[in-house]
């Protein structure tokens, strides 16, 4: 059995949260958002745990592209909650959840060997 990463964890939370969420959708909303929503944060899940087995080298972009879905996550959860699918509150509880995956992804990121401050690459000598 391998060890679950605590931003692996987080992303599930979140992703499951979503499901749940999603359910509630209007019909209209839950077959195009809702499903675009989801799928969103499965494609995280799946950056991160390709991240969890790359080689080192390997784990920076799965990490990048992981962080910029989770961009995309965060824009289209305000959507939803402009279109009034996802009442204000719930729109608030997910961007948290997904900000502290944010945060995880970040500091995987800058603790990556070879990497600079802000997540750049950092001059090699």
């Amino acid at each position: 059995m391998s060890i679950e990463l605590p931003v692996i964890r987080a992303c599930y939370q979140l992703a499951l949260e979503l499901a749940r969420r999603v359910e509630k959708f209007p019909r209209h909303q839950r077959m195009a958002l809702g499903a675009d929503l989801t799928a969103l944060a499965r494609g995280v899940i799946d950056r991160l745990v390709r991240a969890k087995y790359a080689r080192p080298g390997e784990r920076a972009p799965l990490l990048r592209d992981a962080n910029a879905n989770l961009e995309v996550l965060r824009f289209q959860l305000r959507l939803a909650a402009d279109l009034k699918a996802l009442p204000y509150g719930g729109h608030e509880y997910l961007l948290r959840l997904a900000h502290d995956v944010g945060t995880q992804v970040r500091g995987w990121l800058r603790s990556l060997p070879g990497r600079g401050p802000g997540g750049t690459d950092a001059p090699t000598r």
